[in-house]
């Protein structure tokens, strides 16, 4: 009974351990003869970018809705501060027409 329970404990840890482990997502950039241009690795909240021979270029860290972005030996290189209000453009109205576009149909099914 108890290696039952003991096993049971190793498979449920093992199982949450490996459905909410995090994953770093990883980009790679070519250029336009299919050299590596570097590559872009997103952890959380933070971006960390690498040249075509693995040297740090820089990080971009992302809180709430600012940017910060570092140089490789990271010094603070700006910040990218995104809209608090969504941009958007308005859908127009559609206003149907007062009078008919088809007196025949009104003529013969009588609107």
């Amino acid at each position: 009974m108890k290696e039952l329970i003991v096993a049971l404990i190793s498979f449920t840890l093992g199982y949450f351990t490996a459905v909410t482990d995090v994953h770093a997502q990883t980009q790679f950039f070519y250029g336009p003869n299919g050299q590596s241009a570097g590559t872009a690795i997103k952890s959380g909240n933070s971006t960390y970018f690498y040249g075509p021979n693995g040297q740090s270029a820089g990080t971009a860290m992302q809180s709430g809705n600012s940017t910060y972005l570092y140089g490789p030996n990271g010094q603070s290189a700006g910040t990218v501060m995104n809209s608090a209000v969504p941009i958007y453009t308005p859908i127009p109205m559609y206003t149907p027409p007062t009078q008919s576009l088809t007196p025949m149909f009104d003529s013969v099914f009588g609107r």
